[in-house]
């Protein structure tokens, strides 16, 4: 099931993309046309159609630049600190050798039995929430809430190393 949905939506990326680029065509050579001169209106749909894209292209990046900023910056260690908080307070178990996989860990922490309900509910909702942005949220979204679920299961196995 997994791998018709990720061909499907693989399919379905790559015909938007090829889509959205011939609407773009059309659209800007049906205004260009205008000049009644067809090998300079083409000339022209084709250069402001790249000139469109590349502005997309520019503003995109911006975006994330200015989202993965302020994230760094000012929302990094307060997510950390209270993902570690929440870790401890469910009594998750010890991500020992698999803490630089997060799925590997939640998965595994969500089908052990000797894991909390809640805790189990915890590794459950956090893969289905990494799952769905990385699928359909934005991307700085997707990398911040990575980030910070890496870093915090770093930090949950030394503290529980630690207490060992």
């Amino acid at each position: 099931m997994a791998t018709r949905f990720q061909s499907s939506e693989s399919r379905s990326f790559w015909a938007g993309i090829i889509l959205w680029s011939i609407l773009d065509l059309a659209i800007v050579l049906a205004i260009a046309s205008m000049w009644n001169d067809w090998p300079a209106a083409l000339v022209v749909a084709a250069a402001a159609t790249i000139a469109i894209w590349l502005a997309q292209m520019v503003l995109a990046l911006y975006g994330f630049a200015r989202y993965m900023a302020y994230f760094w910056f000012f929302e990094r260690e307060s997510r950390t600190r209270a993902t570690v908080d929440q870790l401890v307070q469910l009594k998750m178990p010890a991500p020992n050798e698999l803490y630089n996989d997060v799925d590997e860990y939640l998965l595994s922490a969500a089908n052990d039995p000797s894991t909390s309900n809640d805790g189990r509910l915890f590794a459950g909702a956090t893969l289905g929430i990494l799952e769905a942005t990385r699928k359909f949220g934005p991307r700085g979204v997707a990398i911040s809430t990575a980030m910070v679920i890496e870093e915090s299961l770093r930090r949950y196995s030394r503290l529980k190393l630690a207490q060992e």
